[in-house]
């Protein structure tokens, strides 16, 4: 038993690298006070547990908290075949249970009828240990099926053989190449077997012909139909023949009836399939039930706008009056005033004898030179002139800041909406469209969001629009979005965009607004929890992720950025900004007539008296 004691020690920290192990025996105390020494010296948590005929094994005897455990479990103990069989219907034979079973009598028989029909799968580390007849010295054996649901055959494989004393152990030799790789390594190969693969399908009905089904998903036309479904179809098949196996598809024509039951997911909950085709949204209801395997893609719905453009929006009278603060504007004023005043007693300096033009004449001067429009009438002096020509250097660069304001003003970025969140999109007077997919409309229908929430009851339930003129297919959506500003489409980043740069031109898609409608996240690759799949399929997509075979399929199928150009078109000037400059116009020819009208009043009032 020393020997046996030492083993079980070597095979725990060499082996296992672990440092909790429930034994399960049949032994005499002396037996067990030595191997609790032993294990106490090398810092080994043991628990005993015997096997007794009178003893009885709860059912979760098993169970445990930490990462992995190791379990001893000497085969020619009476219950025995009770804890194999309770372990096999618990599924106890998995990556969280490190198993060493020792039989004494080396009978492969016996072994081969508690395992050829027990639920032990590709991840399982399950060691047998018998003795060599000759030498006398352990030898260890891999036990492992990749699935009896898909086809497999219990493998049991020569490891090692092992030589214990009364102090340690040493390997003697090795039996195969198992020491070379890991064990999911040396098993990652399914050749011959099937593996079950649900899938969803939305755009089409279920009962029309699987070639049909396989033909949609092979294509790539009309993407906006089960986008994330085809791409997760098109992206597995190399993962197909990274396997070497064969896939049997299940159709569904959803992911789930509610956050966590029916469709795609109850295949993978129920034990009805292996993996999943399509990624999901990763929520806490499903993290009950399901582990994110790989990042998939990004997942991103919004509500693309263009700013609605009207004339009554536009009209400001302090629209040409931006480029400069109130200040500024003012101290040109007075700038042109003092000019004006200045010109005029220059004017009477120097036509003492001639005709002298007034003090108004003399401002209106001003302003024409403040206004870049030269002046009919000059002073003589080299001091009026050099002045004048101060007040046109002043001027002229007056006149190069404002123009190049105004300028960058309308070749820079397009003005953005004020409306910025959901619940100012509820509260506005904006038309919505909402793309029909699945994800995005049991969302919107039934989100505990209070904004989004609103936003239903407001643009969908309150609307007085037809259904039909809602709920609008993603390129006739994106169009209305194009034709009419001011239209909000609600739809996915993935095929939104896909048909944003088909139709809109460059300086286009720089106008458009865009609100999230809800957070940022990615879609996963999901399985069951105990999925005994898990870790070798994560390794898969990994390389696969590596190598750049997911993001060729995701690169083709998902546009989810835009690039804008907005310098690349000539700007036209609408009535937005030109209305003000009309306006003041029509002022001024209002305010000119008046006072002619005056004028020509005071002039018959003068000539009569």
């Amino acid at each position: 038993m020393l020997q046996l004691h030492n083993l079980i020690i070597h095979n725990l920290i060499h082996m296992a690298k672990l440092s909790h192990v429930f034994i399960l025996h049949c032994w005499s105390m002396d037996s067990l006070s030595h191997m609790a020494l032993v294990a106490q010296s090398k810092n080994i948590f043991t628990q005993f547990q015997p096997l007794h005929s009178d003893i009885q094994l709860k059912d979760d005897f098993l169970n445990h908290n930490i990462l992995k455990l190791g379990v001893f479990l000497d085969i020619n103990c009476d219950k025995s075949g009770t804890v194999l069989d309770m372990a096999s219907a618990k599924r106890s034979f998995s990556h969280r249970y490190h198993w060493l079973i020792y039989d004494r009598s080396m009978n492969f028989s016996e072994l081969e009828s508690h395992f050829k029909e027990a639920q032990i799968f590709v991840d399982a580390d399950v060691t047998y240990v018998t003795h060599d007849p000759i030498t006398r010295n352990f030898l260890l054996y891999d036990i492992y099926n990749k699935g009896r649901q898909l086809g497999g055959q219990l493998n049991i494989t020569a490891d090692r053989e092992i030589s214990c004393n009364k102090t340690n152990c040493r390997v003697e030799r090795y039996l195969s190449k198992l020491y070379t790789r890991s064990a999911l390594q040396h098993r990652k190969s399914f050749t011959g077997l099937t593996m079950r693969a649900t899938a969803v399908v939305t755009a089409l009905p279920l009962n029309v012909s699987k070639k049909e089904i396989f033909d949609f998903l092979n294509s790539q036309y009309r993407i906006q139909l089960d986008t994330y479904a085809r791409l997760g179809y098109q992206a597995r098949q190399p993962l197909r023949d990274m396997l070497d196996c064969k896939f049997k598809y299940i159709f569904r024509d959803r992911w789930s009836d509610g956050s966590a039951t029916g469709g795609m997911i109850g295949d993978l909950i129920l034990d009805k399939a292996d993996l999943a085709m399509a990624p999901f949204i990763y929520s806490f209801d499903r993290a009950l039930i399901l582990k994110p395997i790989t990042k998939f893609s990004v997942f991103r719905e919004i509500c693309m706008f263009r700013n609605p453009r009207s004339v009554s929006a536009g009209l400001s009278a302090t629209e040409f009056l931006q480029p400069f603060s109130g200040g500024v504007w003012l101290t040109f004023a007075l700038i042109l005033l003092l000019a004006g005043c200045l010109l005029w007693v220059t004017f009477i300096l120097e036509r003492r004898k001639q005709w002298k033009p007034s003090l108004l004449t003399s401002c209106l001067l001003s302003f024409g030179a403040g206004c870049i429009q030269g002046a009919w009438l000059t002073p003589r002096s080299m001091g009026g002139r050099m002045a004048f020509f101060a007040l046109m250097v002043t001027s002229f660069l007056m006149y190069n800041y404002y123009t190049s304001i105004v300028v960058s003003k309308l070749l820079g970025q397009p003005i953005k909406s004020n409306i910025r969140t959901l619940q100012q999109l509820a509260d506005s007077n904006l038309d919505v469209g909402i793309e029909p997919a699945i994800y995005t409309r049991i969302y919107v229908e039934t989100s505990e969001e209070p904004d989004v929430r609103d936003l239903y009851r407001k643009k969908v339930l309150a609307s007085k629009r037809s259904p039909d003129s809602i709920w609008i297919s993603t390129e006739a959506g994106v169009l209305s979005v194009r034709d009419q500003e001011g239209f909000v489409y609600i739809t996915s980043v993935a095929t939104g965009y896909e048909f944003v740069r088909k139709h809109f031109l460059a300086h286009q898609i720089c106008e458009l607004n865009e609100i999230p409608l809800r957070d940022t996240s990615h879609s996963h690759t999901v399985l069951a929890k105990r999925s005994p799949y898990a870790e070798l399929l994560k390794l898969s997509e990994l390389r696969m992720l590596e190598t750049g075979v997911h993001f060729k399929h995701e690169r083709s199928w998902m546009k989810t950025k835009l690039h804008c150009y907005q310098h690349n078109h000539t700007v036209a000037v609408g009535l937005e900004y030109a209305a003000p400059l009309f306006i003041i116009l029509l002022g001024a020819i209002i305010l000119c007539v008046g006072i002619l009208g005056l004028e020509v009043i005071w002039h018959r009032h003068c000539t009569r008296h």
